[in-house]
This record gives C-alpha cells, structure tokens and sequence, in this order.
C-alpha cells in the first residue's frame, strides 16, 4: 500500500512535506489526506481558504465571521485527522499540507493557480515553501490556457456511414405466416436502431467541437477587434484619449470582459502592451486605483465580492469607493490586506494581475 500512495505522490511533495518530517509512514499518511481533500469539489470558497494558509495572510483562513471558510477549513484538518488519528494541527503544517492540495487543483482548475498569482500580488505576499508555488502557478495557467484553445483535429468532425452487424435467425418463419416474421423485423429494427444511436453520438460529438472551435475563433476575433480598433469598451473612448495611469486597470478589464475560455489567452500581456499599456516604469496599486472614475468603480466591482487576501487590487476599489479618491482609504487597505502601501510593479504585470483577479471572482 505504501508503494501505491507513493506512486501516485506528487513529485513535490516529499521536498514539501521534508519542512515538517522525514518519516515515511507519516509522509504517506498526510498524502492520503492531501488526496481525500483534494479529490473534493474545488469550490472557490475551498480554494480561497487554502490560499490564505500558504501565504499566511493577514485575513485569516478561517475567516472572520465566515461560516463558509470555518467549514472548509474543518473539512481540512478532518481529511487529515481521519487518514492519521495522531495528528495536530499546526500553522506551519497547515501551510505545508495546503499547498499539496493547491498543486493538485492545479491540473483540475485554472481558479487554483490564478488564487494563487492574485494572493501572491506580484511578490507583496511571500510563501515561505522549499519550492516556488507561484512559478509552478503560472505554469500550469500556461498550460491549460494552452491546451483549452488547441484546434480540434476536423478529421475527427467527420461522421462515417454506420455498418450494421446483425444476422438475422429466420429459423421460426413460414412462408405462409405472415406473423412468424415478427421476431425477423424486430432483430433488424434493433440493429437500425443502434446504427442510428452511434450516428446521433458521432454527430453530437463533431457538433460540440464545431462548436468549441467556433467558440475559440469568435473570442480571438472579438479580441483582436478590440485591440486593433484601438477603443475601450468602458469608458467608451480611444486608447490614446485614456490617461497612462488609468490603462492598467481600464484595459485589463476590458480584455476580461472579452474572454470566455479560461484562464484567458497567453498572449494577454501581448494585446494589453499593443492596446497601450507600458511595459517599463512601476506604478503603485494605490495610485492606481486612485486613477479611475467613480462610475468605472461602480461598473468594475458590480456582482463582485472581492476578497482582501485573493483579490487585494479589487478590494482595493472598494476601499476607494467608500471614502472617495484620495489617500484616507489607504492605510485601512493596508491593514485588512497586509500589503504595503508602497508595493508597486510595471503597468503591464498590474494589469495582467488585475485581469486574472476578474477572472477569479467571476
């Protein structure tokens, strides 16, 4: 049995689980938790929870007050309680455990690794992990953006005629009675039947990648109008006419509001540096969001409830959007999310950072 759970262990893991303990047996043993937790269902509640233990964040990963995170986060430690009766909890162990479970989501869903990137903010939050979770976040968003937007193979959308396998047994007919060839037509209306069966299924099949191929094509269209047509959607008006400051932020939303395949395209920061936004120079999130209108705020955080520790940028908005521009909103920010006033970063990262954050809430 050790074997097999072996087998199956994520080649990261027993770098990961060293941290805590070089025993074999309890190794394996928290595997087993790490699989029975992650085999659940990736709620983004789930994924949230996990998110606030490995980067030790300043919202608690039991929330405050937040019945939905205390479940998850006992559902946590009793995946592990119940693989091993001995163990304890503990914040360092929690952190270590919750991001197996991350590397797992990783290949499942592409919220695990955008919660991630998001909760990380461009290195404002650190994990103290033996590996770099972030880079393998990004990694396997490459990947699976990648792999949701390859080309179906339209030899495959072919449907072949059917054959029909079937022997008919005309041993019980007579000539002279008609009703004896009842059991002969029914043996033949049977096969018909399962011949058209596989044609319906082969027909729904070439449908559903015609389909996603069309689905695909019509958001890089939409994509590429957009950034050629040189015009935001929100506000309504050309790139050249929206303040440098304001483009992160603007456009990044814009792109979102685009994008139907998760986790978006990989040539994101692409379309965002041809639709104007710089490359070079830093640019503080507070001064940031302090750049956009009130009326851009309202439209950017509509059915969205940001969360302080996965999508600081957002809640940042709602910091503003409570006290008005200006810096009294600032150190309020600062102390809920645990992030520096001063952190900063290229326009281009803080708009593909604010783009996986809508994506992630949505």
């Amino acid at each position: 049995m050790k074997l097999e759970g072996y087998i199956r262990m994520h080649t990261d893991f027993p770098k990961l689980f060293s941290e805590i303990s070089t025993d074999d047996d309890r190794r394996s043993e928290r595997w087993t938790g790490v699989e029975t937790f992650s085999g659940g269902e990736t709620a983004t509640t789930r994924v949230e929870m996990l998110a606030r233990l490995v980067f030790d964040t300043k919202p608690p990963a039991g929330g405050h007050q937040q019945d939905d995170l205390a479940n998850e986060m006992a559902s946590f430690h009793k995946a592990f309680s119940d693989a091993d009766p001995s163990y304890e909890q503990g914040a360092r162990q929690d952190q270590i455990l919750a991001a197996a479970v991350l590397m797992q989501y990783f290949s499942k869903t592409s919220k695990a690794a955008m919660a991630v990137i998001t909760t990380s903010c461009n290195g404002a939050r650190k994990a103290a992990l033996p590996i770099d979770l972030v880079t393998a976040a990004e990694n396997a968003l490459s990947q699976l953006a990648a792999s949701r937007r390859k080309r179906p193979n339209l030899r495959e959308v072919e449907i072949e005629a059917p054959e029909l396998e079937y022997e008919l047994d005309f041993s019980s007919a007579q000539v002279n009675a008609p009703s004896t060839f009842k059991d002969v037509f029914d043996q033949l209306a049977a096969a018909v039947d399962l011949a058209l069966a596989e044609v319906v299924e082969n027909f729904n099949a070439s449908t559903k990648l015609l389909i996603e191929a069309s689905k695909k094509a019509d958001e890089e269209l939409d994509m590429l109008s957009w950034v050629f047509g040189e015009r935001a959607l929100l506000p309504d008006q050309p790139f050249a006419d929206i303040p440098a400051d304001q483009k992160p932020l603007v456009l990044a939303r814009d792109l979102a509001s685009l994008t139907t395949i998760y986790p978006g395209a990989n040539p994101v920061p692409a379309l965002l540096a041809r639709a104007g936004v710089n490359c070079t120079g830093d640019l503080r999130i507070v001064d940031a969001v302090n750049a956009v209108t009130d009326d851009w705020i309202v439209e950017a955080l509509k059915n969205r409830k940001p969360s302080p520790a996965t999508s600081p940028i957002h809640f940042a908005l709602v910091k503003r959007q409570e006290t008005g521009a200006g810096d009294s909103w600032h150190a309020g920010w600062a102390a809920i999310t645990g992030i520096d006033l001063g952190a900063a970063m290229s326009p281009i990262v803080l708009a593909e950072l604010f783009f996986h954050e809508i994506l992630w809430l949505s």
